[in-house]
This record gives structure tokens, sequence and C-alpha cells, in this order.
């Protein structure tokens, strides 16, 4: 056991750790749960609670120094060195140009106060440079670009505020294509395909994760470069719809990209408790499909870190996201062993228990994700 301790801890110590689709730990403080139980008792709506909570969360983040030492503990316990923070979900009007321009609000708010520990990534040496100073790198990216409506130059304008990832759908269908969790997915439209080559010309790293089996498979095949699937599963080791099947996991592969593994309960497995194992899983199976260097951790660690009461009530209404009961999208279950953001280093200790020798698992840790970020983008 020391062994593996001593592993992890050198490979925490040494590797830039990469989460391609989180927003790192978010602690609930007293107060902030205060707040938000006052919120619920008044029978406000979830949606408007969560947008109203960030702000918050980042006013304390920037101004009051005892949350901001607890935070920053946080993120030193996690061992993530960078993630791709997702603007648009926390808001009453979700994935909405609204969304995304309050979600950029609070994020700019932060970065711009509290430079001494948060670098804004707008190309790989960004991420290199914060992991020497010791500090933490946000990659900012779209989750849906339907807030483009059927302007391509908005594009651009995303870009010259910093988003260096986007997604073409979320769960349902627009302009672009089709989404993960529509009943009929039609492929790419011809706006997509344009839409694509405009974010080849911009250098901006293209996801598919929502995307449809089609819609996904014409964007690798329609993009000039790497595609990534910033947080999914394998489709075939367990049937959903979020997932992808073998054939688009190899076709990614194939282009150069990357495939980012989730760690969300219901998306996992059908066990009545998923355990790291049940991640593990999939890393095994997607890695023995194509390959250690195009497999990393995406973990999708949004709304899992609501407090209990919220999660119950804001899962009442994800319908709102597109997701069907089916779908198991509930934030209120947590993965045994990962319950919080803090305990991110036992991913690297199952891969360790799981035979994965260092130098794979500082590739899936964070070098395969970089690779393609920076071939990509620059």
């Amino acid at each position: 056991m020391n062994e593996i301790m001593d592993r992890k801890k050198e490979i925490l110590e040494s590797s830039i750790i990469i989460d391609s689709l989180s927003h790192g730990p978010l602690p609930w403080s007293d107060d902030i749960v205060a707040t938000c139980n006052e919120m619920l008792a008044l029978e406000i709506g979830p949606w408007k609670i969560v947008q109203d909570l960030i702000l918050k969360v980042a006013k304390d983040i920037t101004s009051d120094d005892d949350y901001f030492e607890k935070y920053v503990e946080a993120w030193k316990k996690s061992g993530v060195s960078c993630v791709s923070w997702t603007l648009g979900p926390i808001h009453e009007k979700p994935y909405t140009f609204d969304g995304v321009f309050h979600n950029f609000a609070y994020m700019t708010h932060i970065l711009d106060n509290r430079k001494e520990f948060f670098v804004k990534v707008l190309k790989a040496e960004d991420i290199q440079m914060a992991y020497k100073e010791g500090k933490k790198s946000i990659i900012l990216n779209l989750q849906n670009i339907e807030p483009i409506g059927s302007n391509l130059e908005m594009l651009d304008l995303f870009y010259m505020m910093g988003f260096r990832i986007m997604q073409l759908t979320l769960n349902t269908k627009n302009l672009i294509g089709t989404g993960c969790t529509a009943r009929r997915d039609r492929g790419l439209t011809e706006f997509g395909a344009k839409a694509i080559g405009r974010l080849n010309q911009l250098g901006v790293l293209i996801d598919i994760s929502h995307c449809g089996s089609q819609t996904s498979m014409d964007a690798v095949e329609s993009s000039k470069d790497p595609v990534i699937a910033s947080h999914t599963f394998s489709k075939n080791l367990y049937e959903h719809d979020r997932g992808k099947n073998d054939e688009l996991l190899r076709a990614i592969a194939d282009k150069g990209g990357f495939i980012g593994i989730l760690a969300i309960p219901g998306f996992l497995s059908n066990n009545p408790k998923t355990t790291i194992d049940d991640w593990l899983d999939h890393v095994d199976y997607i890695t023995n499909l194509v390959g250690v260097d195009h497999v990393g951790i995406g973990t999708d660690f949004f709304g899992v870190s609501l407090p209990n009461a919220l999660a119950v009530k804001i899962g009442e209404f994800l319908d709102k996201l597109g997701f069907r009961p089916e779908h198991k999208a509930g934030f209120l279950e947590k993965m045994k062993g990962f319950e919080d953001y803090t305990k991110f280093p036992n991913l690297i200790e199952g891969l360790i228990i799981r035979g994965y020798n260092n130098q794979d698992i500082k590739k899936i840790a964070g070098e395969n994700f970089l690779r393609v970020f920076k071939k990509v983008v620059g």
C-alpha cells in the first residue's frame, strides 16, 4: 500500500493534471448553504437559485479571505492543475446567450481579481506557465454553440472573449446538428459544417460530447483538426444516450483526438452504488479500444457538487437540459470514493491499482489533453 501511496504522490506532484470538463472544487460554506436553504424555503426556482448562488461564490472568492483560503486548500487537495470550465449552465435560462453572459461575468470577476492564483488559458503555454508558477489555469468552454444563432461571426466574438473549446450541441437539436438525447439524429447540417470550418480557422477545439452519434461522426469527418469528447464514456460497455460507441471512439482517436472519461454515477453503470471501479472499467475499455494516448479525465463535476437539498430540487427540472428520466441525470447521487472534488486523487490511485504504469497515468491525467489542445489551439 505504501508503494501505491508513494506513486500517487509522485504523479500528483510532478504532473500537470487536467480535468477536461469541470469547475474544480466549490466549497459550500455554512453561509452559502444557509442562503440556499432560505431561497428554497421561499420556493424560488432552483435554476434561479444556482444563478444567484454562483454570484455569491464569486464574490466570496474575491473578497472573503477566509473563504478564499478554504477554496485554495480544496484546489490543493484535488491535485488538479487545470480545468475546462463551462460557462452558460449556471443560470435560470441555462445555455442561452443570457446564461453565457451571466456566467462569463462572474468568471471574469474571479480571474481579474485573483490573478495570484488563476490564469486564463488562451494557449497551451498558459497551462504550462501556470503550473510552473504554482497557479491554477482555467480554459473557458461553451457546451452548446446555439447562442450564435445563424451568425457565424459570433464564433469569432466568443473566441475574442477567450473561449477555446466549443461543443457543437447540447442534448437536443440546434442549427448545427442533433444532440444525443434527441429522438432522431439527422446529423450535421450545412450550417454546422460551415461552423466547423470557422472553428478550425479560429483554432478552437471542437467538442462532441453531447452530440448524437451521426452528428458526432459527421463532425469528426468534417473537421480538418482533431476533435474531442471531453466528457463521455463507452456506450458499448454501458448503453446510454450520452455515451459513444466503438466506431465513434475509434474515429476520434484515428483523427488524433481525445476522449475524457466522465464520473457521473447515472451514466456509467446499473450498479446500485457507482464506484471508482465503474469509472475505471470505462477507462480500461476505451484504452484497450483506441490506445492510451487518446484517453483522459473529464469528470463533468458540475451539478454533483450542489448541496443535497438543491440537488434534489433541480433534479425535478432536468428536462430543461433535454434529459429524460431514463437518463438518470440527477445530481444527488455521488460516486463512492469521489463524493467531492478534493477526492480527485482517488482516481489516480485507482489507475495505479488497475496496473497502469506512471508514464501512462501521466498521459491520462493531462499529457494527452495538453497535446491535442496545443495542436489545435496553439
